[in-house]
This record gives structure tokens, C-alpha cells and sequence, in this order.
């Protein structure tokens, strides 16, 4: 049976989710490069894979995906059973799978929107602006950092109860976290989490698993970031 392929760049957080679940449930895959600098994934070949021109496409076999939770859910689907993961909750009742829901929508609606601006003004507007350098826009990332604190208390709360935000269990909720914390984690705001202790040995676990570690050391932790403490 030939390999999924993933095409994208494995630093670009989207691609970065695919390819973490991937090697989670231990599947076989090629990684396509897309050079996104040089424009790629405008091209008629990806858009045919992803019509928004974005990235990751992915194809197994006749089957074409693109959303990133989406095919990371597919993944899990066909080789989480294989693999031994329940990491959607299926297999451990009905409860748990809505657990499993609930926090999957607030890592998309809730974290991601926080924790996603700071990002682009520390990395990613400097990275793809030429020459680099770019100040970041102070305002949103002061906004942004403020909705984070509140999202971040939320969590502290619930990883009192349990050990993951779905249960005592990893889920599928837990690791979607993993590209946007990661770079995050980067910029000078990074001790933001120093203020929520569970939230930190939370993130401290996930940082532990093995296929989390292959996949960020794709991912680069340092680059040229200006911006006011």
C-alpha cells in the first residue's frame, strides 16, 4: 500500500498538526515539499489539492483532504484502532467523546483565537515581511495576551479536575494545541504560562511525547523578534 502524502512545509503549523497525528498512530507518509516563498501553493497543482490555495493538501490514494483537524481527524479514524489510541474518545463512551468534543471547539473557537495574533506579530508578519525586522502592533498583542490570560484560567480550572482537558486520558483536544503553543513558546510572552501551574505541567507533558519531539524539531525556535516586555 502506498504512503498518505502530505504536501506543505513541515515548520507551517497546519502541516505541522497532520503530520504530528501521523506519527502518533505510527502511519506511513510522504512529505511533499510546497516552497510556500516561492508561491507553490498558488499553483494549479496544489489548488487541485487544496481549492483555498493553503497548506497541507493531502491524498491517500483517490481520496484528496485539506483542513488540517479535518484530515487529522481522518487519520485517526483509520489508524487509531491499529495504532491502540482512543484519541477521539470512541471507545470509552459517550461522555468521553463529547468531552472530547467540547474541548476540541474550545481549542478552535476559544485558544486559538487568542493565542494565534501574538504569533503572527512576533514570527510570522516579521518572517514574511522582506528584509524582516517588523515591529509587532503592540495593541493586539497586549488584546491578545489579556484573552489568553482569561482562556489560560479556564484551563487551570479544569486541569484541577483532570489530567487532560478531556479526561485522565490524552485526546485528540490536547495535542491540537501543540503547533500554535509550540511557537508561542518562542516569543518573549512565553512566561504567560508560568502563571497557571497545571496549564504548564500540562504543556510539559505534551511536549514529552515522542512524536511530538520528532515533529517540532521541523520546527524552528528562533527568530528575530522585536517586541516590548
Amino acid at each position: 500500500m502506498s504512503p498518505v502524502k502530505v504536501f506543505g512545509h513541515p515548520m507551517l503549523t497546519n502541516v505541522a498538526r497532520v503530520l504530528l497525528f501521523l506519527e502518533e498512530v505510527g502511519a506511513e507518509y510522504e512529505l511533499v515539499p510546497v516552497d510556500f516563498v516561492a508561491g507553490e501553493h498558488k499553483r494549479p497543482q496544489h489548488v487541485q489539492l487544496n481549492p483555498f490555495a493553503k497548506m497541507p493538501g493531502f491524498q491517500d490514494g483517490d481520496l484528496v483532504l485539506f483542513e488540517s483537524r479535518a484530515i487529522a481527524k481522518y487519520i485517526l479514524h483509520k489508524y487509531g484502532g491499529t495504532a491502540g489510541l482512543d484519541l477521539l474518545g470512541e471507545n470509552s463512551g459517550i461522555e468521553e467523546l463529547a468531552m472530547v468534543d467540547v474541548w476540541t471547539e474550545v481549542e478552535a473557537q476559544q485558544y486559538y483565537p487568542a493565542i494565534s495574533p501574538v504569533v503572527f506579530e512576533c514570527i510570522i508578519i516579521p518572517f514574511i515581511i522582506p528584509g524582516g525586522g517588523a515591529a509587532p502592533n503592540q495593541t493586539v498583542v497586549d488584546e491578545s495576551l489579556e484573552r489568553l490570560r482569561g482562556v489560560l484560567g479556564i484551563y487551570e480550572a479544569r486541569l484541577e479536575k483532570s489530567r487532560y482537558l478531556a479526561g485522565d486520558s490524552i485526546s485528540f483536544a490536547d495535542l491540537n494545541h501543540i503547533p500554535f503553543t509550540f511557537y508561542f513558546m518562542t516569543t518573549p510572552y512565553a512566561k504567560v504560562f508560568d502563571e497557571y501551574p497545571k496549564v504548564k505541567a500540562w504543556w510539559e507533558m505534551l511536549m514529552a511525547r515522542p512524536a511530538v519531539q520528532r515533529v517540532c524539531k521541523h520546527m524552528p525556535t528562533e527568530f528575530k523578534l522585536r517586541a516590548q516586555y
